[in-house]
């Protein structure tokens, strides 16, 4: 073999191992959701308008890649937060974000690599301790839960798109209070029920009572139409009107007329 083609040989063993290590230099490779931004130490710093998405891409060895993870990530947190009267309750947060794409060098200008720990939790934790701190441990007790996750859920949306992040939900669940301050709770809530109740009854023997006057009030008023209609004169009457039926029946019939007394009366049948 030839010196010249030796020194090609060398020349192309060379060139293959620089290759082979300045390849992630200048060549990036962008797996499925990933997308990268590029910093230009000699060129201004952030490249504010290059978003690099899947698939293969080139750049000068010099400038530095960022790559993020452009899917929906969820983040599971207990969070401990204070209400009014001082009492802390604890609760599980559940939220879903994605990162704009197109706002990715923004992000990385502002927050860097860790901009979910840097800007999207404390805004959550932040959105749910002052809705939360609005209430006292009663109103926690009984509250929906859907209702506090619906207002949670828009004020920190609304919060977290100003830093181009999309918050896709938020999920409040487990809100636990202090023992002590359950079991005050609970009593309180059965002290208020009974007296519900105990009300209750009272309407229910005062409404039974107005009945039992109205009945009363209605059965005088009867008894004095009838009394004021049984004059003696109508009474008389009706006693002449029996005798001349029973005069007309074939039955034998007695008689008898008590002294001082103004109604006879009428025995049949031997009795």
């Amino acid at each position: 073999m030839s010196q010249r083609r030796i020194n090609i040989l060398l020349i192309l063993l060379v060139s293959l191992l620089l290759l082979v290590v300045f390849i992630e230099r200048f060549m990036v490779i962008n797996g499925p959701a990933t997308a990268s931004i590029l910093f230009r130490p000699f060129g201004g710093g952030v490249d504010k308008h290059a978003v690099y998405g899947e698939g293969i891409h080139f750049v000068s060895p010099w400038n530095s890649i960022y790559k993020f993870n452009t899917r929906e990530q969820m983040v599971q947190e207990t969070m401990h937060i204070m209400v009014q009267n001082g009492v802390t309750v604890s609760l599980l947060v559940n939220y879903r974000y994605t990162p704009l794409v197109d706002s990715l060098p923004a992000i990385f200008e502002h927050y860097g690599m860790a901009y979910d720990k840097v800007y999207i939790n404390p805004e959550i934790v932040s959105t749910t301790s002052e809705l939360l701190s609005q209430f006292t441990p009663e109103q926690i007790y009984t509250l929906k839960i859907d209702s506090i996750r619906t207002v949670a859920l828009l004020n920190a949306r609304e919060r977290l798109i100003h830093g181009n992040i999309l918050l896709g939900n938020l999920v409040i669940s487990n809100i636990k209070l202090p023992k002590k301050v359950v079991t005050a709770i609970e009593s309180k809530l059965q002290q208020q029920q009974l007296a519900i109740e105990y009300n209750y009854k009272i309407a229910i023997a005062e409404k039974e009572r107005q009945i039992k006057i109205i009945d009363g009030q209605a059965t005088q008023a009867v008894q004095g139409l009838v009394n004021r209609g049984l004059t003696p004169g109508y009474l008389q009457y009706k006693q002449i009107e029996a005798l001349l039926k029973l005069s007309t029946s074939p039955n034998a019939k007695t008689i008898v007329l008590p002294k001082d007394a103004n109604t006879p009366l009428i025995l049949g049948n031997g009795q």
